[in-house]
């Protein structure tokens, strides 16, 4: 890989607006999954979500779920994980059979409960991460687990729920669901039975803004996920990117130099991203996709931190002729923003970099 394109540099925040106007129009950046939060009547009472689920094939009983509506104080509390644990683990090996969902909100408080028919927990798997936020729930051992799209209400009624989506599974016998978190969000898991139900309370959480740099793979749809040697591999989280595909993360580091000697010594495809905060992970299906997102990355450094018009323009010397024409187009965008309102530029050089792709320069710049 050339060595321009080693380390990712995100867009920084702080752009000069007009630096960051030009930026927007000329990169292609999806929109990050936001939604606004409901304002909902604080209620003590429960409601049963539209959710359904089928464990070992059996479908869940309408009169069942209407029974479970009345939590949170049901139950035996048989462990309880601490707050924000990145792994929890229970239930029975041998409890299978029907379960429901529901969701209960008091004031800044949420409980998201999956209750099953009998007394005990089923088996199950619970691993919470950051950047993003994420709960992935597997239930090892059971088959023909259907979550319909009524599921969609989880997030509209909830304050910390991004989305929730099943996860591509090689497994027949294994399902595994995830919650997208807000980052400000904080987890913990409960189990309980008589009868058994897995409770996940959200909470308040301070929101953190640190960078982490993700060794992860290229994106790829869910079967080819599913169908990847590396999947189900130790310590490996499943994602989605900005634009719905699935990719793998292998682990984040604080520093570039440590993310980039881990990715090399996994060799492949592995990539580095730069990620803050609770950001969405891009897509990136291919790796010219990725040195491409470098490349524009590196030039909004450049567009940030130059004090003069020299640096981007030596930017341009160097990458402007070799760039395809959608990096051409962000290139040109950035300078455009850089130039507004300046005096006394190299016009017949600023002028060469829109003549070398095929455009004329903007009428109030020709006119300096």
């Amino acid at each position: 890989m050339n060595e321009r394109w080693e380390i990712p540099v995100p867009i920084p925040e702080d752009l000069d607006e007009a630096i960051q106007r030009g930026i927007r129009e000329g990169k292609q950046v999806a929109a990050r999954r936001r939604r606004t939060r409901m304002l909902l009547a604080r209620s003590a009472g429960s409601f049963v979500l539209a959710l359904g689920m089928l464990i070992g094939g059996v479908h869940i009983s309408p009169t069942f779920a209407a029974a479970v509506s009345d939590f949170p104080v049901l139950g035996e509390l048989v462990q309880k994980f601490g707050k924000n644990q990145p792994f929890a683990q229970g239930g029975s090996k041998a409890g299978k059979g029907t379960a429901a969902l529901t969701m209960e909100r008091d004031g800044d408080t949420e409980w998201i409960r999956l209750q099953f028919s009998q007394e005990d927990a089923s088996w199950y798997e619970a691993e919470f991460a950051s950047y993003p936020k994420t709960v992935t729930i597997t239930l090892p051992g059971t088959e023909g687990v259907a979550v319909l799209s009524e599921i969609s209400r989880a997030q509209d009624t909830s304050q910390y729920i991004k989305s929730v989506w099943q996860l591509p599974s090689p497994d027949p016998g294994s399902t595994a669901i995830q919650l997208e978190l807000e980052s400000d969000a904080d987890v913990e898991i409960q189990e309980y039975r008589k009868p058994g139900s897995l409770v996940i309370q959200l909470t308040p959480a301070e929101i953190r803004l640190d960078r982490v740099y993700s060794v992860r793979t290229l994106s790829m749809d869910p079967e080819e996920l599913a169908s990847s040697g590396s999947y189900g591999e130790e310590g490996a989280r499943v994602l989605r990117d900005d634009q719905g595909a699935c990719f793998l993360e292998f682990g984040q580091y604080a520093a570039p130099e440590e993310a980039q000697e881990a990715c090399r010594a996994m060799g492949g495809t592995a990539i580095v991203e730069v990620r803050t905060g609770n950001n969405v992970p891009a897509c990136f299906r291919s790796m010219e996709d990725y040195e491409s997102s470098c490349l524009l990355d590196q030039y909004a450094r450049v567009l940030h931190e130059a004090d003069t018009l020299e640096p981007v323009l030596d930017f341009l010397d160097r990458h402007f002729a070799e760039a395809t024409r959608e990096e051409r187009e962000v290139m040109l965008a950035g300078l455009s923003g850089w130039l507004t309102g300046e005096k006394g530029a190299d016009w017949e050089r600023i002028t060469s970099f829109y003549r070398l792709a095929g455009q004329e320069p903007p009428e109030c710049f020709r006119q300096n």
